[in-house]
């Protein structure tokens, strides 16, 4: 928008009605001044007097000069305007008065005024240099004409736009300022509006999202259509719970590229304007940032956090869990139960030092491998397998002590079957114990320990229940 639309604007409508207002005072004042063949009566001369002092109140510069352009009117805020006396500006013309590029940039103006079918009034915008300032203007002259369209003069009124354009111009610096901060720390700006649901992105938002324009994307139901299928309902819970707060809130949420890949994105936002009589947000404005990177940290952390977890918490060789977390696990399922039933059973393998001293470690690492892979295969997934030290194992499950006596009997034969066609005898011996809810862990794991070694001292091969 042109300065010359902006005094369009409702906050400029005065201006308008002023200088329509000056134009109609000058018109009369004319109209009696060209009364020349008549005596004037006290009643005209009372009304010069009164349209007179009316110009001479009015803030914008008016003045009034003949077909041959000699000022014959003008206000003292002309004069000011000039910054020059008023006699040296009645019965001038503005080459007399004005510097010849502006005198002539004047003269051109208001030629088309001097036409047989020319216009009624001209404007124009222009800039003047006043004692060594800038000053800026709305300069709009129309034509007086006689009954027979003689014209007779030109009203002028001068409009002070300078500390509208100032302020313009200062506007436009700090817009220019903030898009250069958007584009320097890579942060976009956007307003949603809820009355009529479109949304507004920043030069720098296309950017950042790599469009080069947003034609399709006008409306917030277009701007969540790009959004990652698995973000879209948090984002939308996220955006209706902080309407309700009334203050900044966060929202993260990947979004689509134009070419197929997507970024993440945090979006801080306000609501920024309410309806007077209900209150109720109508519009939001936000800034958002590029956190791609950052989130691929936090997952790279993540994944890492879950690797080393996963090496700690899981025995490498047998694929079984490490002590500890089989200990936390037992606890709290223990813990937390009421009348469920469990069972646990601690075997060791028969002889496996033997196996080592014959065949070497390796060869016992790959005993106790495939023990653990023959084991897991017989186990359900609530079941709890875990390496309770060298060549010891724990078997924590949901059942009756019977139930889990034959499953012992299963894993014993299981175990010694699979060594067979490989020439070893690998047998296992086993005790088996009821974990009670809340009774001491401690408790339990003497109990099935000595279980353990009731099967050995019997002569190996075999289980033996302690409840």
């Amino acid at each position: 928008m042109n300065a010359i639309e902006s005094l369009f604007n409702s906050s400029e409508r005065p201006v308008i009605y002023i200088f329509g207002i000056s134009i109609g005072i000058a018109i009369l004042l004319i109209y009696h001044h060209k009364k020349q063949h008549k005596i004037p009566s006290s009643d005209s001369i009372y009304s010069e007097v009164f349209l007179l002092t009316l110009i001479e109140l009015l803030p914008e510069p008016i003045y009034f000069k003949d077909s041959s352009g000699i000022i014959l009117l003008c206000n003292e805020a002309l004069v000011r305007f000039l910054n020059t006396p008023k006699e040296q500006i009645i019965g001038k013309n503005i080459f007399d008065i004005l510097p010849a590029e502006d005198a002539k940039t004047c003269a051109e103006s208001e030629k088309p005024l001097f036409e047989t079918d020319g216009p009624a009034y001209v404007s124009y915008e222009r800039a003047r240099m006043i004692n060594g300032k800038r000053h800026y203007a709305i300069e709009r002259k129309r034509a007086i004409k006689d009954p027979s369209g003689k014209l007779l003069g030109i009203v002028g009124i001068i409009i002070d736009i300078t500390e509208l354009k100032q302020a313009q111009e200062k506007l436009m610096a700090e817009k220019n300022r903030l898009n250069l901060a958007l584009e320097i720390g890579n942060i976009a700006y956007w307003e949603h509006d809820l009355l009529t649901n479109n949304i507004n992105i920043s030069e720098s938002g296309l950017r950042l999202l790599g469009y080069e324009i947003l034609d399709n994307i006008n409306t917030l139901e277009q701007f969540i259509d790009l959004i990652h299928p698995d973000d879209k309902k948090k984002f939308l819970s996220d955006l209706h719970s902080g309407l309700l707060k009334n203050d900044v809130f966060s929202l993260q949420f990947r979004i689509k590229k134009p070419d197929g890949t997507y970024i993440w994105l945090e979006s801080k936002t306000k609501p920024i304007e309410k309806d007077f009589d209900s209150g109720e947000t109508t519009k939001l404005a936000g800034v958002f940032v590029d956190i791609t990177h950052y989130k691929n940290e936090v997952l790279h952390q993540k994944q890492l956090i879950n690797d080393l977890y996963t090496l700690a918490a899981i025995d490498n060789l047998t694929g079984a869990m490490a002590r500890w977390t089989g200990e936390a696990l037992i606890s709290r399922s223990l813990s937390s139960a009421t009348n469920e039933t469990y069972s646990i059973i601690l075997f060791d393998l028969d002889n496996f030092k033997m196996i080592n001293d014959s065949y070497g470690h390796l060869m016992g690492d790959a005993v106790l491998s495939k023990v653990g892979e023959v084991v897991k295969k017989s186990l359900r997934k609530t079941d709890l397998f875990v390496r309770w030290g060298g060549d010891e194992f724990l078997i924590f499950c949901q059942n009756s002590i019977d139930q889990t006596l034959h499953l012992a009997e299963r894993l014993r034969r299981i175990i010694k079957e699979e060594f067979l066609p490989e020439g070893l005898l690998v047998t296992t011996s086993m005790g088996l114990t009821i974990a009670r809810p809340k009774e001491p862990l401690e408790d339990i794991f003497r109990r099935v320990d000595e279980a353990l070694y009731k099967a050995k001292s019997l002569g190996k091969d075999q289980a033996y229940v302690i409840e």
